[in-house]
């Protein structure tokens, strides 16, 4: 950025801190972005260059913070969300950045090309380095970069490093990568006017924290976090805090979670504790900060922002005023856009983005009821970015009126309740208790709820008490409405409701007797009464309650309708009401079925399935045929299931299990069993144990009980494998070059973990890649020897996506591995990916550890084993840039062949990846 703009005068200076300093200390994370999204100052004042620049171009992150014995390697990720595909080199507590890539990419179209001035400030001498290290091979930072295009693809990254020099050093200013006033060209390479002529893109700050001396150790957050909701599963993170050396003195630490503008008021997250205390004895304890997620009811995707430690203060001279490093929070939006509700009765839901269906609720057609239990109360789930104004109409004809016409949401009172009203109005028919619905339409220049969010329905029962309905019963919507085509149905020991209401109040009470058609089957009181109190209510307790008893009779007979018979009124009306109808369904099982033992590939061994019948048939027998399920080609369970003997099984009249062994579990011990037994089907795949189902068909019979019964359901079986367990493999969809940090074949099975295509299965994976130093790396990887990824005899598998035909041995075997745990490249069952693909492997396609024929000697490196990239540690070397190691690659030659060859260290490989 170009320094002569920040020269403002003195007394402006002044006055404007004075006005920042009113701002409550906060700073605001607009201004910087990470991956497109907001980041957060890491200093307030003083050491950061506030000065405007242009948000036209992307600086994935501005302000770098690398720590001498940090252990986190940083890349930009395309893939994850907070924009970082981190590496914790030594696992355990991520103690801070030692490297760190930041990408830099223009957002606006253009034509031409633009380039973009680059200017490096560093005190920090060779403790930090500084390069460019994408697209292609690592160089020295350039001073332009020239863009072609806009877009992420289009990104120039660069990476810095920090080297622990062992020696305290003094406090100096942050290393400075300005980029300068853009120029913007056509294509004759001339300069001309366009969306970034003349702007300054935002400027990169990268601090070092001197791990000698005094001083405070903060790590990493521990995760990206996710606002609370139905699926969030990571609601809080934690960050660990300790000193570096013992003071004298306690030492204490605030946390500042609200230091960032973005968590004003605690809207993301909350810190506890707010204040650590260090002391002599436990200086070196790591102390945890937790924090918690919070749901600010907004959709605004994941929100980053910082958690500031504050200023040390002690009386110990050393460890008082220290600014140790701030912490950036990454949190996951989990907020459901959407409707709650709340019903006459107090009762509560939500909808979200599918909408829905809404029930409970009744109006009447002579309107005695009002909008006592119609009227309903909304808000919206979220905050909405303009107003929200919801527009009513019903489908219930001349059955109701609308009270409430629309209701409107503003960003300021969108989570207040608001009342919906609609009541009751006469058809002058008579044409049965109905449903309606009442429905609205959103309108609003916030595209979520105009779009996006689908409204809900409210269904509404009309009770239908006008014209000669003198008295009718009603319930309210969601229960059925008592009539033959709808009968209230509960299981046996239940109960169902419904009311008996009147067309105006009775001038005396009034008397409906009523009776059961089948009181085996339920019961209901000897009558009900309507009064001047209660004939325009349907409350519990009330005396013009029906409760229909749904009994239980502990046989099966599936279900069975019974009618409640209403008589002639008697008292201050006389009328006769219509009768209710009612079902009840058994609770009885039909069958019952259990087995024991497993099916096993390549065995004998059989199950045993016990079936019993649950109740009696005491006129005809039950006869059960039984079959294998049939499965799709392409499943797991296909080819499973293999011999019954025997079916059909009979059950004679009279079979019903004793109730001591009515149940799956205890039908194995009845006399009254009958049983049959399965075998399974062997394969040469190892599928795992795979379960198959059996299932039954009813012979038709005219049994009282059993005529009408329904199949009893399938019954699951395992098949137990005979192979050895089958292990996924898959490539990575990125390429990578050949320095893998200085974990090597380590950091490459890191990259492995971090990027599983979805599908493959759970665990973990290491890479196909070699390193065979001798020790002189940190860690070597030897075909069937050290660190080596693939066992003797196991079945290997391609797993590049999900679904059993994709990703099974049975669908898409790679190999078996020989007796030496490993295979032969060459002669391949199919491709581990695409033909012409590469990997980096440092092995020959006779899984030999490759030498390449002249590696650079790195004079002055400490380097003695030159090939496979120094172990996949460098690409080249470090004290001669231009001087580039090389390491052994394959290529996918055909669809089951391999070749071997050489590639320099700064080309860009994939990585085949192996569960373990």
């Amino acid at each position: 950025m170009n320094k002569k703009k920040n020269l403002i005068p003195l007394t402006l200076l002044m006055f404007l801190v004075s006005i920042l300093m009113g701002c409550s200390g906060r700073v605001s994370a607009s201004d910087t972005f990470l991956f497109g999204l907001s980041e957060q100052f890491d200093r307030v004042f003083g050491n950061r260059d506030t000065s405007a620049c242009s948000g036209d171009v992307t600086i994935s992150t501005k302000l770098v913070s690398l720590v001498e014995d940090g252990d986190v390697n940083s890349t930009f990720s395309t893939v994850n969300e907070n924009g970082l595909s981190d590496v914790d080199t030594d696992g355990g507590t991520a103690w801070g950045y030692r490297s760190f890539q930041t990408c830099i990419y223009p957002t606006a179209p253009f034509s031409g090309s633009l380039d973009i001035p680059i200017t490096v400030t560093s005190s920090y001498g060779t403790r930090v380095e500084s390069k460019q290290n994408f697209p292609g091979a690592e160089v020295d930072i350039p001073t332009k970069l020239t863009f072609t295009g806009n877009g992420l693809t289009e990104r120039q990254c660069f990476i810095f490093r920090v080297a622990d020099d062992g020696v305290r050093s003094a406090k100096v200013d942050p290393m400075t990568v300005a980029l300068g006033t853009m120029t913007q060209k056509n294509g004759s390479g001339e300069a001309v006017s366009g969306t970034y002529s003349g702007k300054d893109a935002c400027d990169i700050s990268v601090s070092v924290e001197d791990d000698e001396g005094p001083g405070v150790r903060v790590s990493n957050i521990s995760r990206v976090m996710e606002e609370p909701g139905p699926s969030a599963t990571a609601t809080y993170g934690t960050f660990q805090v300790k000193l570096r050396t013992a003071p004298t003195a306690n030492v204490t630490i605030p946390i500042n979670e609200v230091f960032d503008s973005v968590n004003a008021s605690n809207r993301e997250g909350t810190a506890n504790p707010k204040t650590l205390t260090f002391t002599p004895a436990n200086f070196s304890t790591e102390q945890a900060v937790t924090i918690t997620s919070v749901d600010d009811l907004e959709i605004d995707g994941i929100k980053v922002y910082t958690v500031e430690v504050s200023n040390t203060s002690s009386s110990d001279a050393d460890y008082n005023g220290i600014k140790p490093r701030n912490v950036v929070v990454y949190n996951r939006d989990q907020s459901v856009p959407g409707y709650a509700y709340m019903r006459f009765d107090s009762t509560v839901g939500t909808t979200g983005a599918a909408g829905g269906s809404v029930n409970r609720f009744a109006t009447d057609e002579s309107n005695q009821f009002g909008t006592k239990y119609s009227s309903f109360q909304l808000k919206l789930r979220t905050k909405p970015t303009n107003n929200v104004t919801l527009s009513f109409s019903s489908n219930c004809g001349n059955k109701c009126t609308i009270l409430t016409p629309t209701l409107t949401f503003t960003p300021t009172d969108w989570n207040t309740y608001q009342t919906f009203q609609v009541e009751g109005k006469s058809d002058s028919a008579n044409t049965g208790n109905a449903d309606y619905t009442v429905s609205f339409v959103a309108s609003s220049t916030d595209a979520t709820y105009n779009t996006t969010v689908s409204e809900p329905t409210f269904s509404i029962r009309s009770c239908d008490n006008d014209a000669t309905h003198l008295l009718q019963p009603c319930n309210f919507s969601g229960p059925a409405r008592g009539i033959s085509g709808d009968r209230l149905s509960a299981a046996e020991g239940g109960s169902t409701n419904i009311w008996m209401i009147a067309q105006s109040a009775p001038g005396s009470d009034v008397t409906i007797g009523l009776s059961s058609t089948d009181t085996t089957e339920g019961t209901v009181p000897g009558s009900v009464t309507v009064s001047s109190s209660n004939y325009n209510f349907m409350e519990t307790g009330g005396s013009n309650q029906i409760v229909l008893t749904h009994v239980d009779d502990i046989l099966v007979d599936l279900t069975q309708n019974w009618t409640v018979t209403t008589l002639t009124s008697s008292g201050g009306l006389v009328h006769d009401p219509i009768d209710v109808y009612a079902a009840t369904t058994d609770d009885e099982k039909a069958f019952y079925i259990s087995h024991v033992g497993n099916t096993n590939e390549n065995t004998t061994n059989t199950a045993t399935v016990s079936v019993c019948l649950g109740g009696n048939n005491p006129t005809q027998p039950v006869v059960l045929n039984i079959s294998c399920k049939s499965y799709a080609a392409g499943t797991a369970a296909s080819g499973e299931c293999g011999v019954i003997t025997s079916s059909p099984i009979t059950f004679p009249v009279n079979s019903e299990v004793e109730p001591g062994n009515a149940s799956d579990s205890g039908c194995a011990s009845s006399a009254k069993k009958q049983t049959f037994t399965v075998t399974g089907l062997n394969d040469s795949f190892a599928d795992g144990n795979q379960s198959f189902d059996i299932q039954f068909v009813m012979v038709a019979n005219t049994d009282t009980n059993y005529q009408n019964a329904a199949n009893p359901g399938d019954h699951s079986i395992t098949n137990e494998d005979d192979e050895p367990a089958g292990k996924a493999i898959f490539v990575t969809t990125s390429s990578y070059n050949g320095e893998m940090t200085a974990q090597g074949v380590f950091a490459a099975d890191d990259t492995c973990n971090n990027n599983k295509p979805g599908g493959v299965p759970a665990g973990t994976y290491k890479a196909l890649i070699v390193s065979n130093s001798g020790g002189s790396v940190t860690n070597d990887r030897i075909p069937n020897g050290t660190n080596w990824v693939l066992t003797a005899g196991r079945h290997y598998y391609r797993c590049n996506t999900s679904g059993y035909s994709n990703c099974s041995d049975e669908y898409s075997r790679l190999f078996i591995a020989n007796g030496s745990a490993g295979f032969d490249p060459t002669t391949l069952v199919r491709s581990f990916s695409n033909v012409g693909d590469q990997y980096w492997t440092g092995m020959t396609n006779t899984l030999t550890p490759a030498t390449q024929t002249s590696p650079p000697t790195c004079p002055g490196d400490g380097l003695t084993y030159f090939h496979n990239c120094n172990g996949f540690t460098y690409q080249n070397c470090p004290s001669t840039p231009a001087s580039f190691l090389y390491g052994q690659t394959w290529t996918m030659a055909s669809s089951t062949s391999i070749t071997s060859q050489e590639s320099i260290c700064s080309a860009t490989k994939k990585l085949i990846c192996v569960q373990q």
